[in-house]
């Protein structure tokens, strides 16, 4: 009896799971015949918006870690080639006084310089001196330029009178009227040791009442940036604006209409480029000086100026050069001159890797005394322009 009834009740469950088993296949083949109840509904679509946060947090995961990597593999070759492209300069710079060295000693060979093999080539050894253009120097794949002036041809800031501080205000730096002489006077009350102002002139009341007060040191100059400390010298001034300016009529080819200005040849140079705080002398080395210092010089015409350039970038003036007599007006500016070069050096190198837009800039002003025995001084260094 017990059996009769367990039997049947394995027949009655049999079609049931049949059914179930045939209802899943259905639901695979003809889903859209198939009607689910608001909870799965609802239950399929919490675990899809789960899973497409899920998916979203991981992207920004990655993405993150992608830019993270991307930046520090960036930082460290800015750093490897910034670090290749300071040591370079710093072999361009010793390079350099090594060269200038040579030129100053005073054991001067009579023979002609010596040859150097280049692939399979004899090249003639150049003597380095101060000159308009840079010298190129390179380390493999490292390569750096060397720009070297004579401080001689230079004004010296701390030595020079009113009456020529103004010449170089206004034919160096393109500054007239008022503009030029609050310069002047400003330069000459924070190098006197009083405390009475010139007419446009300041003192320390005058600094000490600034936002970041300070006060006029009231003697030399010890570095030529500290003249963008005085009263009226700003960076456009000290550092040059790239931009042709006036100049005054004794260095101008005049118009036909008879006016007394015309625009300089180049850009106006700032007067980091024309003073010196090193040089002693009183007279202005031809071969090294720039055009717009040349254009102070009593006598000095424009003409007279862009030839004394052409002849000292062929070779190097010296007195009694036959070359002199071509120059126009040389008697007139002979007395203002000299051919002597000072024993301080201002050697700018600029150093870089191959194709990479980093670049370090070391400036720097040494002291060789002729016939020095390979002794030599670093006076002034600064990295940057």
């Amino acid at each position: 009896m017990i059996n009769d009834k367990a039997q049947m009740s394995k027949r009655i469950q049999e079609p049931e799971v049949r059914i179930q088993k045939e209802n899943k296949f259905f639901h695979l083949l003809f889903p859209e015949f198939c009607i689910l109840s608001p909870q799965n509904v609802s239950q399929r679509g919490i675990a899809l918006i789960m899973v497409l946060f899920v998916l979203v947090f991981l992207s920004v995961i990655v993405m993150e870690f992608c830019f993270t990597i991307r930046m520090e593999a960036t930082v460290t070759r800015n750093f490897k080639e910034g670090e290749e492209a300071y040591f370079c300069a710093q072999a361009g710079l010793n390079k350099a006084i090594i060269e200038l060295m040579k030129a100053k000693s005073a054991v001067k060979k009579a023979e002609a310089p010596k040859a150097t093999l280049v692939e399979g080539e004899e090249v003639q050894e150049e003597e380095w001196r101060p000159r308009d253009t840079p010298y190129q120097f390179s380390l493999g794949n490292r390569e750096c330029e060397i720009l070297i002036s004579d401080e001689g041809g230079k004004i010296n800031i701390n030595t020079a009178d009113d009456s020529l501080l103004r010449k170089l205000i206004e034919e160096g730096c393109g500054l007239e009227g008022s503009e030029r002489d609050t310069i002047v006077d400003s330069i000459l009350d924070w190098r006197d040791p009083d405390d009475n102002h010139r007419l446009n002139g300041a003192e320390s009341d005058y600094y000490m009442s600034l936002p970041e007060p300070y006060k006029a040191r009231n003697g030399n100059f010890v570095v030529t940036e500290e003249l963008l400390l005085v009263k009226g010298v700003t960076e456009e001034v000290f550092y040059g604006t790239g931009k042709k300016g006036k100049t005054s009529a004794q260095s101008e080819v005049q118009r036909e209409e008879g006016a007394e200005e015309k625009l300089r040849i180049g850009p106006v140079k700032g007067l980091s480029e024309l003073v010196t705080v090193y040089s002693d002398s009183k007279l202005i080395n031809i071969n090294s000086a720039p055009y717009d210092l040349l254009m102070i010089l009593p006598g000095m015409t424009s003409e007279t100026a862009t030839k004394i350039i052409e002849l000292r970038a062929e070779k190097e003036l010296v007195s009694g050069d036959a070359r002199l007599s071509n120059i126009p007006n040389y008697a007139q500016i002979a007395p203002y001159i000299t051919f002597a070069s000072s024993p301080f050096y201002n050697i700018t190198v600029t150093g870089k890797v191959k194709d990479s837009p980093l670049k370090k800039v070391l400036k720097s002003v040494v002291r060789i005394d002729k016939g020095g025995k390979g002794k030599y001084e670093v006076v002034y260094f600064r990295e940057g322009h």
